[in-house]
């Protein structure tokens, strides 16, 4: 599993493949000027701001990025379709067209604090792996204050095929969304009558007790319509045994989601059905 390899290493250049970050110039003179305007969706969901400050001259550089100012845990979502990367506080996209993104200064908080834990669930979308393709307006994690960041914000940065430009042109034209694209596999198994269907990816399981911990990212109802999840929203459940006896929870990849099916007894949840999650 390539996401988790890189989580779990020491990131080398070597680690990211086909896809390493693209690097922005650390230079102390004009970037390329260039206006253009790159067709894309809005990077954050909700109140944001944000000015023309690239190329703007910093302490011995000049700023290669557009920051977006937004609260911690401000959803992000995908600008452009195509192959994704990340790494520490970083997404990055290949577009398929030569185009490529990269944000940085993801959420590295718990929320409600500043104790800089790093922990992923509250970083990215769980349901993300190195060398996804992913759609514009897809989930893509949260605005945070990491690094060297003065206070929360995404540092946003654009690049054509040959190299760095302007994004302001793109984000002022960009379509923004009030929520990221709606993303399930398999639309059409939906739920029959009376009940729902989440997709979560597995946190925690005791099979002694079929208890069964994990992360939501998309709920569907027996009307076929989805919803998917804009902030870390975690779920339990209790499997039945006779359930449990048909699948292997334990191998499960804790970046796909299985899609659990179930009906509500008041204030009690009864499993009907689990579809395991793919590889």
């Amino acid at each position: 599993m390539i996401g988790a390899f890189i989580f779990a290493t020491a990131q080398t250049w070597a680690a990211y493949g086909k896809f390493p970050p693209p690097v922005a110039p650390f230079v102390n003179h004009n970037l390329p000027l260039a206006r253009v305007h790159l067709p894309m969706v809005f990077p954050l969901i909700g109140s944001c701001s944000y000015n023309d400050d690239y190329n703007t001259q910093r302490s011995g550089f000049h700023h290669t990025a557009i920051d977006i100012r937004a609260r911690k845990m401000t959803p992000i979502v995908a600008p452009i379709s195509g192959v994704v990367g990340f790494k520490v506080h970083t997404f990055w996209i290949y577009g398929s067209d030569g185009w490529k993104v990269l944000g940085t200064h993801l959420n590295d908080d718990t929320p409600g604090t500043n104790d800089g834990k790093d922990n992923f669930d509250f970083m990215f979308a769980p349901n993300l792996r190195f060398g996804d393709h992913v759609q514009s307006g897809q989930l893509i994690g949260y605005v945070g204050d990491s690094g060297d960041a003065t206070g929360p914000h995404l540092h946003f940065e654009l690049f054509s095929p040959k190299g760095i430009r302007n994004p302001y042109p793109s984000l002022k034209a960009a379509m923004k969304t009030a929520w990221p694209v709606r993303i399930i596999r398999n639309l059409e198994a939906a739920p029959e009558s009376g009940q729902e269907r989440y997709e979560v990816c597995k946190r925690n399981w005791v099979h002694l007790t079929g208890s069964f911990y994990g992360m939501l990212t998309a709920k569907q109802y027996d009307n076929g319509r989805v919803i998917t999840t804009k902030s870390p929203s975690f779920v339990t459940f209790k499997f039945p045994q006779d359930l449990v006896d048909q699948i292997d929870v334990d191998s499960w990849p804790t970046d796909r989601p299985a899609s659990i099916y179930f009906r509500r007894e008041g204030d009690q949840t009864v499993v009907t059905k689990i579809v395991q999650p793919d590889n």
